[in-house]
């Protein structure tokens, strides 16, 4: 019996070694016809639910984002991950709405100093740990138009942009993205 429950133990800490490690993902993405969402999770990092349908496309490794379109050609890239895998946060020492702001000087001082866009902060809420903000210009003779929604909940980075979007108002932008940064 004694060995039993040795051998019990040491697979359950096995199993607890594994999980603390979190080196891999389980990543789902599916349409629910009766909400009319597209569900979408990283495991353990988020999900969140997209209204309407829309088609998984690229995927950036680097980055973590996973590109959506929908039938208007309307993209979206979502990130999820831990807020202590950042350069600037490799430390983890910013937490909170002090993470959001550090992602967002270093992310939008790339896109500024890097590319010669121009950027404008649009809303900062330090109750729920997000900043929203616009990225537009001419980049390699093309126009840029995106806009970006960072936020942190519980170290966890939730990022998400929007672009190809001219037949949706400035409003309706920063609701969609709200909406999926806020919505449980």
């Amino acid at each position: 019996m004694k060995r039993i429950y040795c051998t019990c133990f040491l697979i359950i800490m096995f199993f607890v070694g594994c999980v603390t490690q979190r080196t891999s993902t389980i990543v789902s993405c599916n349409y629910d016809k009766k909400t009319n969402q597209t569900n979408y999770m990283v495991f353990p990092y988020g999900s969140v639910s997209i209204p309407d349908q829309w088609e998984r496309t690229g995927y950036n490794k680097s980055s973590r984002q996973q590109f959506f379109r929908n039938k208007e050609g309307v993209v979206i890239a979502i990130a999820f991950g831990p807020s202590n895998k950042f350069e600037f946060n490799a430390n983890n020492s910013k937490k909170g709405f002090q993470f959001v702001k550090a992602f967002y000087e270093w992310d939008s001082q790339y896109f500024v100093n890097s590319l010669g866009l121009k950027q404008v902060l649009i809303e900062e809420n330090d109750t729920d740990n997000y900043i929203i903000w616009r990225i537009y210009g001419e980049y390699d003779g093309s126009q840029v138009d995106t806009y970006f929604l960072v936020g942190d909940k519980r170290g966890i980075a939730h990022n998400y942009s929007l672009t190809r979007t001219d037949s949706w108002t400035i409003e309706q932008k920063i609701e969609f993205l709200k909406r999926l940064y806020l919505v449980k």
